[in-house]
């Protein structure tokens, strides 16, 4: 059972990550609308910068409200990046193509922020 604290630290992961994402998929599907034959990990690796500012921000003053250090933060970012692109590699061999392979990659990670931001960035 989670504590009332981490319970309410988990939803506010949730509301941060997910306007997080809707930015990182928003700046996804707009980059294939405006250039279909950008490569797919292209577009997710340009997408994931737009949205890691907004992330960061919001984990540190509604998520976490803790300081919380930058360079670690993206250094979870990166590593989180790289999870998802190998995922999307992954899928796109598998015959997936567009945006579809790339939500189901973004969201896979999530977990793993949640825990690397968790114990090491916001502590």
């Amino acid at each position: 059972m989670i504590s009332r604290d981490e319970f309410w630290r988990l939803f506010r992961f949730g509301l941060v990550g997910g306007g997080a994402t809707l930015i990182d998929l928003g700046t996804a599907a707009l980059l294939l609308w405006l250039w279909p034959a950008l490569a797919e990990n292209l577009v997710s690796t340009l997408a994931f910068f737009v949205a890691f500012w907004f992330s960061f921000f919001g984990h540190r003053y509604i998520t976490f409200q803790k300081q919380g250090a930058v360079g670690k933060f993206l250094l979870v970012a990166l590593f989180s990046l790289a999870v998802r692109n190998l995922l999307l590699l992954a899928l796109l061999w598998f015959g997936l193509s567009g945006l579809l392979p790339i939500i189901i990659a973004t969201l896979s990670v999530t977990i793993l922020t949640y825990l690397l931001s968790r114990v090491w960035v916001f502590v």
